[in-house]
């Protein structure tokens, strides 16, 4: 079995912990609080020179990106759970693996920073001067996206549970707390309360992040 190397603070992190607890796997897990600095320990750099989490160990086989960590894990120990073996849906499931990493994280991660970095480092970031705003001119099109993708569907690609949900569900760890507008949304927050009431969710969430 693997070694993770993780931390339920963070999105990333939490996606493959959610994983493994949906797919019954028993990894060794390894705690690095990169939020403190325990990411640049050069034991950790020889793992992920980036300095970031999540990290896989697997023999001698290292691996880092957290999407690409979620499709290793349910395609090697999960004989394709959650992921699929057709090529259709499959290339589906990664659609949205890209798009969460190259378009829905980066628009979060610049909205949310500020109230974020201040509730995991509240002596040394500031306090915001203001909330989140949500209608912010780059995520309000994603968000609208993701609206309609879910109307006529309980998960991403349609009636399971795959590893795209998790993906997406990564950066609402920080929902709560940045008081995301439901109402405005609510395909997406039935969506977003489907994959909470998941005990797999629930036991990969941080005390810091829940209500």
């Amino acid at each position: 079995m693997f070694t993770l190397y993780t931390t339920p603070l963070s999105a990333n992190g939490r996606k493959p912990l959610a994983l493994i607890h949906q797919l019954g796997l028993a990894p060794e897990i390894r705690l690095v609080n990169v939020y403190r600095g325990e990411g640049r320990a050069p034991a950790f750099l020889a793992i992920n020179p980036l300095g970031k989490v999540p990290a896989l160990v697997d023999g001698a086989f290292t691996l880092w990106e957290s999407n690409a960590i979620l499709c290793y894990i349910a395609e090697t120990y999960g004989s394709f759970r959650l992921s699929s073996l057709e090529p259709k849906a499959r290339a589906d499931i990664l659609r949205w693996l890209f798009w969460e990493s190259s378009h829905w994280q980066p628009a979060l991660s610049a909205l949310l920073a500020p109230c974020v970095g201040h509730r995991l480092l509240p002596d040394t970031v500031p306090a915001p001067a203001s909330p989140p705003d949500w209608q912010n001119a780059q995520l309000k099109p994603l968000l609208a996206l993701l609206d309609a993708q879910l109307a006529d569907r309980a998960f991403l690609t349609g009636r399971e549970l795959t590893i795209a949900d998790f993906s997406v569900a990564g950066m609402t760890t920080y929902f709560h707390h940045a008081k995301f507008p439901s109402s405005a949304w609510p395909n997406l927050a039935t969506w977003l309360a489907r994959i909470e009431s998941l005990d797999a969710w629930q036991a990969s969430a941080a005390p810091l992040w829940t209500r």
